[in-house]
């Protein structure tokens, strides 16, 4: 990488001076999400401001699952062709990339913007901010995960099914209403009998993301209302010593990862998902007949 970075702790009280030579300060301190900073390819204020408010109320969201044991740094890039670049693949429609101590992120200043706020800065700041803490929180959720199945020197993107990768992510994120319910998810499945939203996800991703996506966040929150958050965490740990996620999956819930599928697609297809009926007490009374 050619341009210096300038690196800026998040979080730090007061102005935040721009410097043309390369420099690093100080990660934040420690909080019981862990340490997040903050570097750019070329320091904008504006873009700054923006993510050092935003990064409290994501650290609260990843304290959930106990926080970050590593710190991460996000780095700012200037354009989604820079973006790809520093991954190194084609990321349309991506604006950021997580690793395990890096999210890479596209300058939020460059992001589009619906008509109703190009022309109106209060509605657009507002939107930009919403935009900015979700991604970060889905973002660094995957940078978690990573960190909680131990250290590699790659993301561990292949180790993880994306239904778990994502569907933690897009919960972590409340990013439920982006995507199908579970109604829609019910009648696509009554349409495709013969494909598994879980198992054929990395497929589905590419050719029905919506239904990939939505499939991904469904599941995961199915699982953590039936087992908890520490069970969800129990199963990333057990991926430091077993061999690979279906062997933490059935240790952590005693059940395969097929299993639960099956269960998943059964709560879908069932839909389990519509509240039970109450049962009331009252009758309606029949209309009496005259009678003559």
């Amino acid at each position: 990488m050619t341009r210096a970075l300038l690196a800026a702790a998040l979080l730090f009280c007061g102005a935040v001076g721009c410097a043309a030579r390369r420099g690093t300060e100080p990660a934040t301190p420690p909080t019981e999400a862990g340490a997040i900073r903050l570097e750019f390819v070329e320091w904008h204020e504006e873009t700054s401001d923006l993510l050092k408010s935003a990064v409290p109320e994501v650290e609260k969201a990843l304290s959930r699952w106990g926080g970050l044991l590593e710190p991460v740094r996000i780095t700012v890039v200037n354009s989604h062709w820079e973006l790809e670049e520093m991954v190194g693949r084609p990321l349309p429609g991506i604006s950021a990339w997580a690793r395990r101590t890096q999210i890479v992120l596209w300058d939020p200043r460059w992001w589009p913007l619906p008509p109703s706020a190009q022309d109106n800065p209060t509605l657009a700041a507002a939107l930009r901010r919403t935009q900015v803490i979700g991604l970060l929180k889905h973002e660094l959720t995957h940078s978690l995960m990573f960190q909680r199945v131990g250290r590699l020197p790659a993301d561990p993107g292949d180790r993880i099914p994306f239904w778990f990768r994502e569907g933690m992510a897009t919960l972590t994120a409340r990013e439920g209403a982006q995507w199908p319910p579970p109604e829609s998810l019910s009648q696509w499945l009554a349409k495709h009998p013969d494909v598994d939203p879980l198992q054929d996800a990395p497929k589905l991703a590419r050719t029905d993301p919506a239904i990939a996506y939505g499939a991904a966040y469904h599941a995961f929150a199915f699982l953590e209302r039936r087992y908890g958050d520490a069970t969800v965490l129990h199963i990333l740990d057990l991926m430091r010593v077993r061999d690979g996620f279906p062997d933490a999956f059935r240790e952590a819930l005693g059940i395969s990862v097929e299993s639960f599928a099956t269960d998943f697609r059964r709560y879908l297809s069932w839909r389990g998902f519509q509240p039970a009926p109450t049962l009331g007490h009252s009758l309606t009374r029949p209309t009496p007949h005259s009678t003559r």
